[in-house]
Formats: C-alpha cells, structure tokens, sequence
C-alpha cells in the first residue's frame, strides 16, 4: 500500500502501479532527458544518470492514470529533445504551455562556438479541464539556480522553482507525485508549502540524501517553532 509523505526507492514505472486511479492532484516529474548528460562543474563529478541515455516515457501511462481529472502534470525538458517529449506527452495529456524557466547562471556548454545554456523548458500538461490557482503569469520564470557547489544531484531544481508549480496548481493538503525525486526538492517544496507528497527515486544514494534533508528541515522547523524533544 502506497503511503503518502515517504519515498519510495526503485523503479517509477513498477512503484506506480500501487499507486490508485485517480489519487494524485499534481505530477511534478524530472525525468532523465535522454541526452546522457553527465555534470562537469564540480571538482567531485556526478555520475551519470541511470536510463539517461534514452527517451524515458514509459511511466506516463500510470502518470495519466493515476492523476485526477482536472489535474495537471509538469515535466522538465530541453530545448534539443522537446520536440520527442511534446509529442509523446501531448498523446496522453492536453499541453497548454511550454513554461521557460530562466535559471540566470546557466551552464558552461561550448565554450567557444555556442551560447551559455542559460533555460530549461517545463512541459505543462492537464488531464481536464485544470484551474491555474492565483493571479495568471507569464510562461517565463526567472528564478535564480541553486549554487553549483551546493548540489547535491546533478540535475537539482531550486525549491522555490517547485514551489511556485505547486502554489499554481494545488491546494493545501493536495498530495504530489514525483516519479523522479533526485534529491528530494519537491518534498522539501510540498513540507513548505503545506502539501503532502509521494517520491520515487531509483537510486538509494539519492533516497538517503532526500530522507536526510527531509529529516534536517523538519529539525529546523522545529527549532522555528521553539518545539524541543522532551
């Protein structure tokens, strides 16, 4: 039985399956790009990711299933392989924008005949007929990139970039999935914004760094509050 606020380690498309028809208000999904993509800036390298060198969409037939009607879906892409994950996702889901996250840093890339990659693209996708919550904004998004030194996944998202889909598009007490947890930054987003969530990560080095930032926020937290452990 699939339980809500904890992560699961092991394959998305297997984990999925336990999850009911239905039960899910919002997807937020970075998945593997399929470019092989192997992070550089840093003096302790990344490995690369696991079924990263494929176009990985097996998982969005239970992404369909298992999310509300009237929900909404938002997958990371870029630029060189949208067009493969446009129509792919658009088979299943209703695509209404291609937000551009301006992520002000960028990457390092060709340093000699090309420009800095300085954006990612979100899908953003709805089973329905979904309600944007709040006032109606622009599909870019400046919002500032964790400092490279601070990563703890090579493909880390900035919590407040996670957030700010959450805040769009659910409610306080909705429940979030996201196939591919990474570092746990969309639990982090929904702990902080009063959301619960379900993670699924493939790699346990990543689940424990997660579940220890899930643990060391919540300590914060309480420390916040003035609540000591008697």
């Amino acid at each position: 039985m699939i339980e809500i606020n904890k992560i699961y380690c092991g394959d998305c498309i297997e984990i999925m399956k336990e999850i009911p028809d239905g039960s899910i208000d919002l997807i937020v999904a970075d998945p593997p790009y399929g470019i092989s993509y192997k992070s550089n800036f840093r003096k302790q390298k990344f490995e690369k990711l696991q079924n990263d060198d494929v176009v990985l969409v097996d998982w969005l037939n239970n992404a369909f299933r298992v999310l509300k009607t009237d929900g909404a879906m938002y997958c990371f892409t870029r630029w060189d392989i949208y067009p493969d994950w446009f129509a792919i996702v658009s088979e299943l889901f209703k695509i209404k924008n291609c937000i551009v996250w301006y992520k002000k840093g960028g990457g390092l890339g060709d340093l000699k005949s090309g420009y800095i990659y300085n954006h990612e693209f979100i899908i953003y996708a709805i089973k329905g007929n979904h309600v944007l919550k709040e006032k109606r904004c622009s599909d870019v998004w400046e919002i500032q990139k964790d400092i490279a030194i601070k990563y703890l996944h090579p493909t880390q998202k900035p919590v407040s970039l996670i957030e700010k889909i959450i805040i769009k598009s659910s409610d306080i007490n909705d429940t979030i999935l996201d196939p591919f947890l990474g570092s746990g930054t969309t639990a982090i987003a929904c702990l902080q914004t009063n959301r619960n969530f379900i993670g699924i990560e493939i790699e346990p080095k990543y689940v424990e760094i997660a579940n220890k930032r899930i643990s060391d926020y919540k300590q914060q937290l309480k420390l916040e509050l003035g609540v000591t452990n008697e």
